[in-house]
């Protein structure tokens, strides 16, 4: 009766507030039928600043920047939009417009096959599936173990099997890891500015590495980025890795 009860005044408390953001996001929504591209930019930018994401919000945040001409930025916004599956479709419909209309590309390497997998692992399986399944094989390899020291019959190929689940969960549980320690060291940038330069230290007079436009894709290493608080240290789509001007860059 008591969690009903609290149950019940966590409704009360939290539903205005709820109804609230609805309320403010079906408005943003109105002005941007009506074409007040910033009027609900500025309303879409508040409710993210609550906490209350969207993939509905990053999509028409990503479309306002596109009709704002702000294409760095809606790229941003879409390749969020992209992760949520209700709008992932719709994303990757409005990515490809966006894609269309910058004026420099860049050249990019193809992922090396570890980088390929890890990254499937990461955006396909999930940590939290990756670890139940490493679970699941080590219970299994625990309890055929286990059931082999009280049995006679087909004591090895009982013995072999729980060494090989035992081995399979070792090593889920270390891809597991793997991809915990990669999302948290990397991130992914999109340059929002016109363009920038790369350095090959986190310094305006050292060596001009490369140039990135607006729109391209780099990965962002989070940890050595720590080290200086206006540069980030980037990798390119074409391989290159130097130093950028954080303030160029949006990072998810």
């Amino acid at each position: 009766m008591r969690r009903l009860t609290a149950l019940l005044v966590l409704i009360i408390l939290t539903a205005p507030a709820l109804m609230g953001q609805q309320s403010r996001f079906d408005e943003a929504t109105f002005l941007l039928e009506k074409q007040e591209y910033r009027e609900a930019l500025t309303l879409y930018k508040s409710i993210a600043d609550d906490g209350d994401i969207s993939g509905a919000l990053w999509l028409n945040m990503g479309i306002i920047y596109a009709r704002l001409d702000s294409l760095g930025m809606s790229k941003y916004y879409l390749l969020q939009a992209e992760k949520f599956p209700e709008t992932r479709e719709l994303a990757g419909d409005a990515l490809s417009y966006v894609n269309e209309r910058f004026s420099r590309r860049s050249a990019v390497l193809p992922p090396l096959p570890w980088d390929r997998f890890f990254s499937y692992l990461s955006e396909s399986v999930g940590l939290t599936w990756l670890f139940a399944i490493a679970f699941f094989f080590l219970y299994g390899g625990v309890g055929l173990l286990i059931y082999s020291w009280f049995t006679r019959s087909y004591k090895k190929p009982f013995s072999y099997s729980a060494s090989a689940l035992l081995a399979i969960s070792i090593l889920v549980f270390a891809s597991a890891f793997y991809v915990h320690y990669l999302d948290n060291r990397f991130g992914t940038g999109v340059m929002v500015d016109r363009q920038s330069t790369v350095y090959e230290t986190p310094d305006p007079e050292s060596v001009e590495v490369s140039t990135a436009y607006e729109g391209y894709i780099m990965r962002v290493d989070l940890n050595r980025s720590s080290e200086s608080d206006e540069w980030s240290y980037v990798r390119l789509e074409n391989g290159r890795h130097g130093w950028i001007d954080t303030g160029a860059l949006r990072v998810f």
